[in-house]
């Protein structure tokens, strides 16, 4: 009890000083609260917005590739997954996944008639199949009139067709003088190593990105069925089986497939009692799990079934650069905020080792009255502890309310930085107690580390002498 009387006494008679240092130290300690906060809401957020939007927690392709998924893969599209309706078959037996969508990437021209001519109009594209690709990117789609004609919820009947960007209709009109309207009949060209298809279509409508606008912005979509007509995806529903087994076993040995041409099975086979059925082009199923967490288990699970040709890639190593992107801006903000608290700190240490170096003869004095040197370090311990808990608590609370001014509309970030940190719009803080804990933490670990040496060497001189010092 003496010890914390004769702590705030010193406090109260060196009030200019100490008012300087708690300054100090509750700018340190609001940077620590709202800098964390801040941080880990970008991250949050960041995971979030891409598996929203672009993969999903995480990316299913076909095991022959050589390159990992990317949202911006349309010069070297990955190869087809080979059976993709055994693969969802999988997926639909795991518990942990919520929803899945197949889809793949591409590019093409969109054939459109303009005063009496046709005119070829590039595009990029995503093929999906509408209600899939909503039920694990529905919550980050707005598009005015649906989603192929979809409402929300996946609800009514998907129309065949495409769907573009009001960003590339701007770059229509800007490049070729006219626009494409809601409705219009027009023939879609896919450049193939056979040469080129095509087939009729029509434009569903025209949507406007709300996230990540840098890239849907340029990103167009085409309906799966439309894509599998396009690229010529078909085949045929089942083979004899003795035609099954001679395909297996060229398969096995090539120069065994120049046998088939003399197999009576191969000659016998009635081409007329063969169903068509279309194939699927995709070339990525996007996976979203009910639970984020897990998503290191199923991926485990489902990489186990060797049958089933495919590999996988988690959301952060599916998203190009983006991800890493995400990354580096949030380490510079742990950096920056980890350099002024630096600073911050620095500067109330040598402070503290002023004011204990001017106390020389005030410890000096108490040592000669009897006072030994745990006493007197006591003493400084409380006395910083006391100032810096309190100018501590002051920068919380400030930290409460820049939190509590952010809270509803989020924290506002340059459009650019926006878009590539969390797709757009302005950061929501999600807030919670591990901020506050560790500054806490902080401030009374750098308090008693900045007294306890300078009261170690002033403690260190003989009572005389620091008597004698003043």
């Amino acid at each position: 009890m003496l010890t914390l009387k004769l702590a705030l006494r010193t406090l109260v008679r060196r009030k200019g000083r100490m008012i300087l240092i708690g300054s100090l130290v509750a700018f340190g300690t609001f940077l620590i609260v709202f800098g964390s906060i801040f941080a880990s809401s970008a991250k949050i957020a960041s995971r979030a917005s891409i598996i929203d939007n672009f993969t999903g927690d995480f990316i299913v392709y076909a095991a022959k590739a050589k390159d990992l998924p990317s949202p911006f893969a349309f010069n070297t599209p990955l190869p087809r997954i080979k059976d993709s309706d055994a693969v969802q078959r999988a997926l639909a037996a795991l518990p942990e996944v919520e929803a899945w969508a197949p889809y793949a990437q591409n590019y093409g021209l969109i054939q459109a008639e303009h005063k009496g001519k046709k005119v070829d109009l590039p595009f990029i594209f995503y093929a999906v199949e509408p209600a899939r690709y909503l039920s694990v990117f529905g919550q980050a789609r707005e598009d005015k009139g649906g989603f192929f004609g979809l409402g929300r919820g996946t609800v009514g009947v998907a129309q065949r067709g495409i769907m573009i960007s009001g960003y590339q209709n701007q770059q229509y009109l800007k490049n070729f003088g006219f626009q494409l309207e809601a409705g219009q009949a027009i023939t879609l060209l896919g450049i193939t190593e056979g040469g080129v298809n095509t087939t009729r279509s029509s434009l569903v409508g025209v949507f406007d990105p709300t996230h990540y606008t840098s890239v849907f912005n340029y990103i167009n979509f085409m309906d799966a069925q439309t894509y599998s007509d396009l690229y010529d995806y078909s085949g045929v529903a089942a083979l004899p089986d003795a035609f099954n087994a001679g395909l297996e076993a060229a398969n096995g040995d090539e120069s065994a497939i120049f046998g088939l041409a003399s197999d009576p099975g191969l000659g016998s086979l009635d081409l007329s009692t063969l169903k068509a059925e279309s194939l699927s082009g995709a070339t990525m199923i996007a996976v979203r799990l009910k639970d984020h967490g897990k998503v290191d288990k199923v991926m485990a699970s489902l990489a186990l079934d060797q049958d089933l040709g495919i590999k996988v890639a988690r959301w952060d190593a599916a998203s190009g650069f983006y991800a890493q992107i995400a990354a580096g801006l949030q380490a510079f903000i742990y950096v920056a905020t980890a350099l002024i608290f630096l600073v911050v700190a620095l500067i109330f240490m040598n402070t503290i080792i002023i004011n204990v170096t001017e106390r020389t003869a005030e410890i000096g004095t108490m040592r000669a009255i009897g006072g030994d040197k745990s006493f007197i370090r006591g003493i400084f311990v409380v006395e910083a502890l006391s100032l810096n808990v309190a100018a501590a608590l002051v920068g919380m609370l400030a930290a409460v309310a820049a939190l509590s001014a952010f809270a509803k509309g989020g924290v506002p970030l340059p459009d650019l930085v926006s878009q590539f940190l969390i797709g757009g719009g302005p950061l929501q803080l999600q807030v919670s107690a591990l901020p506050f804990a560790l500054a806490l933490a902080v401030v009374v670990s750098v308090s008693i580390l900045a007294t306890i040496y300078p009261v170690s060497v002033a403690t260190s001189v003989t009572p005389l002498s620091a008597m004698n010092e003043r």
